[in-house]
């Protein structure tokens, strides 16, 4: 080859490897999302979403995850495994290796389904049944293990000194709920708690007149709900207008700006399980409190704080990495396993499972 061709080819290579190198450094990086964001539970969903869009601003402002602009693809899944399922395809289109959802555990069917058809990373801010724990597959999650929520209500129920409590859970969530209430069912009688009654029901179908006389009639000292904070509040305004004294007590999931604004005085006292310090003065915390204060005029919620945390993990496990490669982000979280959080620091164990306090 002679010299001048010799010398057109190496500039050809370096020419584009240059533009190549633009391309990369220009590219976007685009994150999967999908919640709730319609419908009965479509709280908890959007306010995840709003805490993962506003970690998308954050760092997209200070550069991006490894100088890409984070571009979010958001949906609606409508907490429907059957429509969610068809969301795959369009997270395939635009490339999306990084998802951040689903925001109840009755989406479990779609994590396995997603898990088994793609290579996808899943991070979860506020999937919290015990059936995804201990697996090692590509499902991570910012929330503990509802399991810890239990055995935190039944600390809460023997530090009242009283003998009597009923259970009313709600089916439709059953991954959820149903762990919950199982634990719950031992513990409260191996502690001399008489169960009195022990009610699921179903919030799509049933009448809650009906799961209320029950209630009453069994006439607890407390009594418990594993519900959403929508339903949570509607079930203990109407004990209440029954004439129920009992002291309530829900879960984290019922944690929710509905259970404040549909509860009203009829929630006064009740003990609740919770995710988050409502009081933490960590300057990561009031920048954050500051910034959802100011957007929605309202303290954040432990939703708002995972959704925002779960970006915030993934931007900097994939920065640790080194690359976008979705086994090598995935093993760098498992190794590093402490991240830091708005609050405290998250830590996962081997299987990708959350420590919370």
């Amino acid at each position: 080859m002679k010299r001048k061709s010799v010398i057109f080819v190496v500039l050809v290579l370096i020419v584009a490897l240059v533009g190549y190198g633009v391309y990369l450094s220009n590219r976007k990086v685009y994150i999967g999302f999908a919640a709730g964001l319609s419908g009965q539970w479509s709280q908890l969903g959007v306010q995840v979403r709003n805490g993962f869009l506003q970690a998308v601003e954050d760092i997209n402002a200070e550069g991006g995850i490894r100088g890409r602009k984070i571009v979010p693809i958001i949906i609606d899944d409508k907490n429907d495994n059957d429509y969610a399922q068809n969301m795959l395809d369009q997270l395939r289109a635009n490339k999306v290796d990084f998802f951040v959802g689903f925001s109840v555990s009755s989406m479990t069917p779609t994590v396995h389904y997603f898990m088994e058809e793609s290579n996808m990373l899943i991070m979860s801010p506020t999937m919290s049944t015990n059936s995804l724990t201990g697996i090692d597959d590509n499902f991570f999650r910012i929330c503990s293990a509802s399991s810890q929520e239990a055995y935190k209500l039944v600390e809460m129920l023997k530090e009242e000194d009283l003998q009597t409590v009923s259970i009313v859970y709600d089916i439709s969530n059953r991954p959820y709920t149903e762990p919950l209430h199982d634990i719950l069912v031992e513990n409260t009688q191996a502690a001399g708690i008489n169960l009195l009654l022990d009610r699921p029901f179903n919030s799509h179908e049933d009448d809650y007149d009906q799961i209320v006389d029950d209630v009453v009639q069994s006439k607890a000292e407390q009594v418990i709900i594993l519900a959403s904070g929508v339903d949570t509040a509607d079930l203990v305004q109407r004990l209440r207008i029954k004439g129920s004294e009992a002291i309530f007590y829900s879960s984290a999931w019922s944690t929710t700006r509905d259970l404040l604004e549909n509860g009203g005085q009829a929630i006064d006292g009740m003990r609740v399980v919770g995710l988050y310090d409502i009081a933490s003065e960590r300057p990561e915390y009031i920048e954050f409190r500051e910034t959802m204060m100011e957007k929605f005029d309202a303290d954040p919620t432990f939703s708002q704080i995972f959704g925002y945390e779960s970006l915030l993990v993934l931007k900097e496990a994939v920065e640790r990495a080194g690359t976008f490669d979705v086994e090598n982000v995935k093993r760098t979280i498992i190794e590093t396993s402490e991240f830091k959080g708005l609050q405290q620091k998250l830590e996962f164990d081997a299987y990708g499972d959350m420590k919370r306090d």
